[in-house]
């Protein structure tokens, strides 16, 4: 069965715009604290994908007294588990985790990796950042990939750790060495898991890790790219080269994309998912899906343009992640920001459905939101 997950992160580009809402937080009484559960809506219909300005709104399925960016959704037994990059509002942790489903959250996280190694800082109430985690189960073991930031790094620098723990809630312990670290490209961020038994090595070998390499970070590093490279079957072992598959080809995906994320379409087509644009706190950032010839890419860009842009839930749809639901329906998960509206500065999770025309995927009507599969 393809592990497909989802992993959110808080944008860096916009650093003061970051500081801004950290402040805001801080000062202003935050929003409701009552978690919101998945609504009922109509199943997805229709024949012709809409544009993204006639796109069906998501639904909601979190929000809290803190901010909860880069949600990655893992279904465990008949509960989700909810893992956050460092959130506003709730400074201590480096990697908060939620428990439950949707309407019935964990009022508050756990920390999933209290501890990080030596390369690496942790003090949220300091804004050092940990981001994109993204957790899998293989055999025994939970894995964790996620992008600790570098001390000592200036200008800010993160790169892709790993974490193992036989209980998803953690701890998680984090290897002393990088997994992935390209600091002559700006650093790593965004690593997701894609599982292909189509690809280059086979179904015996259908693991690749994909992440991208941040070059906006600082100046003069390049362009922002999208990686892949053959994973090992225990998930902790890179194997052969990393190869660029992605690269912004489009005014609206400038200056920066990010938050990779690869599905297969029900006929088997490889869709690589991404956020890009301004930042996550402008009106001029989106969600686009480029086809890929496997993999290991490379990837184009059939669309006309982005597949999720700014509407009713918020300005700008903010960095998204891929969720399978259990019975079998496709998700954008994403945490809108409400520009100049203060209510709004702690960022929900929303969820947008994915429907498929072929191999071509569009926004349907949601419908409910899949409760976690039941235990067995």
């Amino acid at each position: 069965m393809t592990r497909i997950g989802v992993g959110l992160r808080l944008p860096r580009r916009a650093r003061w715009a970051a500081l801004v809402v950290a402040f805001i937080l801080m000062a202003v009484p935050l929003a409701s604290t009552a978690p919101l559960g998945a609504a009922e809506r109509e199943t997805p219909q229709g024949t012709h994908p809409p544009t993204a300005s006639q796109a069906a709104p998501g639904i909601a399925i979190a929000r809290a007294r803190f901010d909860l960016p880069d949600p990655f959704l893992l279904d465990v037994g008949g509960t989700y588990y909810m893992y956050l990059s460092s959130a506003f509002g709730d400074g201590s942790q480096n990697v908060p985790v939620l428990t439950g489903k949707p309407g019935h959250w964990s009022k508050r996280p756990i920390d999933a990796v209290p501890d990080l190694p030596a390369w690496a800082i942790g003090d949220p109430a300091k804004l050092d950042l940990t981001w994109s985690p993204a957790v899998y189960k293989f055999g025994d073991l939970y894995v964790m990939y996620l992008a600790p930031q570098i001390r000592g790094s200036t200008p800010t620098q993160h790169c892709i750790a790993i974490g193992l723990s036989p209980d998803p809630t953690g701890p998680f312990f984090v290897d002393p060495a990088p997994f992935i670290c390209q600091r002559n490209l700006g650093g790593d961020i965004d690593p997701q898991l894609f599982v292909d038994p189509h690809g280059p090595d086979g179904p015996a070998r259908p693991d690749y890790l994909i992440w991208k390499s941040d070059n906006n970070s600082t100046a003069g590093d390049g362009v922002d790219t999208i990686w892949a490279q053959p994973l090992s079957n225990d998930g902790y072992t890179l194997e052969g080269q990393p190869v660029p598959i992605f690269t912004p080809d489009e005014s609206w995906q400038r200056p920066l994309v990010e938050a990779p994320q690869m599905a297969l379409s029900p006929e088997g087509a490889v869709w690589l998912f991404f956020s890009a644009g301004a930042g996550f706190y402008t009106a001029d950032y989106g969600v686009g899906a480029v086809r890929c010839t496997g993999p290991l890419g490379p990837c184009t860009d059939p669309l006309a343009g982005p597949l999720l842009t700014t509407n009713a839930q918020g300005s700008g749809p903010g960095e998204e992640t891929y969720f399978a639901g259990p019975q079998g329906s496709d998700w954008l998960l994403y945490s809108p920001v409400h520009t100049g509206d203060i209510a709004y500065l702690v960022r929900p999770v929303e969820a947008a459905r994915i429907a498929w025309r072929g191999s071509v995927p569009y926004l349907a009507v949601p419908g409910a939101f899949p409760a976690p599969a039941k235990s067995h």
